[in-house]
């Protein structure tokens, strides 16, 4: 391939595989299937799943109903074994949150890179700003702002009541996921990153079992008594002289399940189907990629439990798909609603998908300007409008087919705003702001992040170079401006800032940051349809009971983990671990 080579060491006739049969059916049989003149959604007995009769009751009396769809279960013995069974019965996603730190999680993408940060003239705090730790450093914060008279107006016990309040915390946590799903990422490199991120929430061994086997054995915790990660790069390309990942996949994933991504740079689609591919501005993909995904061999835990004499299985086929849209490689203008609407139907009958997550369009360098970003809170609108009627095509058809929307544009745009707020301005000074005047966004008026306050988002540093086409954001990278510098080459002078712990530069994220909201965001939506065979689930006797039921479970998702809403402490206990579960 001229945009990657294969890491498999094999490499097969294309034309071979093209016949060969994938999930009871051939890929020329599926891509026959698919006709862009009809409607998108075809449904044929593959894709339709019996409706699961299992007996739903109350919670049992292991579990605490946090709200109406969010369950926390006490039982020490999940997470107790890696890559085995350790899911609540009816449970098929769930996941543990702790403090940072507190689960051995390799993090491929570390923000903080000293090297990489000093040879592009960054400084780089690994701290979060006090708006995003928890609720008592943020009120801590608030409070240092107010001047003299306003805290003699609000009496000193009421400011001291306000620090003295934890509240909860914002980022300042650490999420585990445990999964027999299968999983595939799909997009450019920021899908990239958040797979890879994602992955490692799904492998990574919590400290306390780390402890657990080194006391046992008497041994010191070191890298030995941790699990080897299951992850195999399939293919993958060089660039600037980097090797990147352009296919992986991770199974057994703890749980039993699978975690893959496949780097496709623009929006799936048949035509663009044989062309350049990974890192290629044709945004291509291939039928090898894909067989490559899907052949995908491993030591099934299932099976082994089983005392199976085989215990190797195949991925198969994935039960969801979670989307990038790929704007940066794609202009607004070429995303489009047929587009959109063409790959998730890929996903469905190629990949083999049960359930796409699409992520809402967010803010980055590629916004240029307001009408993109307007362009982008448009689209967002279409997608969830898009997805209800998806949604009630699918079930009026006795399929299961479902799309869910992640709220990430809304999650991401109140972690900029926070983080603006606390920006330092270069008077050298812990008390000068650079935003000074900003408020904190009311979140209860429809499109917030258009409003006039807004504007800071597109306060940004000048080109400078050939290679700075796409200028960063300030209120999105940094965490204290720097004076002024004199551009002695080019004569004219260059705003810096110390960097955040947010954002890596503009466009891919410090996931160890924004990470675990993202993971539980994620696990908690997949739960809305997975999840529904929990004792705690609620039954339903028709089909648009089980359609609200799944839209009210998303949207209760969404409002917890993709915004700002703090995470309550006695989440983070030890033994605790959480799922979603659609109902009313």
């Amino acid at each position: 391939m001229s945009a990657g080579t294969s890491t498999n060491g094999a490499q097969h006739n294309v034309g071979r595989y093209w016949t060969a049969r994938l999930c009871c059916r051939s890929i020329r049989s599926i891509l026959a299937a698919v006709s862009l003149s009809t409607v998108w959604f075809i449904v044929n007995n593959s894709s339709v799943v019996e409706k699961n009769t299992t007996h739903m009751g109350a919670p049992s009396s292991s579990s605490t109903r946090l709200s109406s769809n969010l369950i926390m279960a006490h039982k020490d013995q999940y997470w107790t074994k890696y890559r085995s069974q350790n899911l609540p019965l009816g449970v098929r996603i769930a996941f543990q949150l702790r403090d940072t730190g507190e689960f051995g999680i390799r993090t491929d993408d570390p923000c903080y890179k000293e090297a990489e940060d000093k040879q592009r003239g960054w400084n780089r705090t690994m701290h979060l700003p006090p708006t995003l730790i928890d609720v008592r450093s943020a009120r801590q914060w608030e409070a240092g702002l107010l001047d003299s008279a306003s805290k003699s107006s609000v009496g000193a016990q009421k400011v001291e009541d306000v620090i003295n309040d934890r509240g909860g915390r914002i980022l300042d946590f650490s999420t585990s996921v445990a999964t027999d799903l299968k999983i595939l990422f799909l997009g450019d490199s920021v899908a990239a990153q958040i797979g890879r991120a994602f992955d490692s929430a799904a492998t990574g061994v919590p400290d306390v079992v780390a402890l657990a086997a080194a006391k046992e054995g008497g041994a010191h915790v070191n890298s030995t008594i941790l699990p080897p990660n299951p992850r195999v790069v399939i293919e993958n390309f060089s660039v600037g002289g980097m090797v990147r990942d352009c296919i992986f996949a991770s199974a057994p994933v703890r749980g039993g399940g699978a975690v893959a991504m496949w780097r496709v740079v623009k929006l799936l689609s048949m035509s663009r189907r044989n062309t350049g591919t990974c890192n290629s501005p044709q945004g291509g993909w291939n039928e090898q990629q894909l067989l490559n995904i899907l052949e995908h061999k491993y030591n099934d835990p299932k099976r082994v439990e089983e005392n199976n004499n085989n215990t190797v299985s195949k991925i198969g086929k994935f039960d969801a798909v979670v989307l990038r849209i790929q704007l940066g490689w794609m202009k607004p203008g070429a995303i489009t609603h047929e587009g959109i609407i063409e790959t998730i139907e890929l996903c469905r009958t190629l990949i083999g998908a049960q359930t796409v997550v699409i992520m809402t369009i967010n803010f980055t360098n590629d916004v240029h300007n307001k009408n993109e970003w307007k362009w982008a809170a448009k689209t967002n609108e279409w997608i969830r409008e898009q997805a209800r009627t998806i949604n009630q095509n699918a079930t009026s058809n006795g399929s299961k087919f479902r799309v869910l929307v992640m709220e990430f544009s809304d999650f991401t745009t109140q972690v900029h705003w926070a983080n603006a707020r606390t920006i330092l301005a270069p008077s050298g000074s812990d008390e000068t702001y650079e935003y000074s005047n900003l408020n904190p966004p009311n979140l209860s008026i429809p499109n917030y992040e258009l409003e006039g306050e807004a504007d800071f988002l597109f306060d940004r540093f000048k080109m400078w170079h050939r290679m700075n086409r796409h200028p960063h954001s300030i209120p999105t990278v940094c965490s204290r401006m720097g004076d002024k510098l004199v551009h002695k080459e080019e004569n004219f002078e260059r705003r810096q800032c110390e960097r955040n712990a947010i954002m890596k530069d503009g466009l891919h994220w410090c996931m160890t940051s924004v990470g675990p909201r993202y993971h539980a965001g994620l696990s908690c939506l997949l739960g809305c349809v997975y999840n529904d065979a929990y004792e705690g689930s609620t039954e339903y006797e028709d089909s648009n009971s089980t359609i609200r039921g799944m839209e009210l479970c998303e949207r209760s998702c969404n409002e917890q983990f993709m915004s700002l809403r703090p995470i309550d402490e006695s989440w983070l206990d030890q033994g605790n671990t959480l799922f979603s579960v659609p109902g009313s």
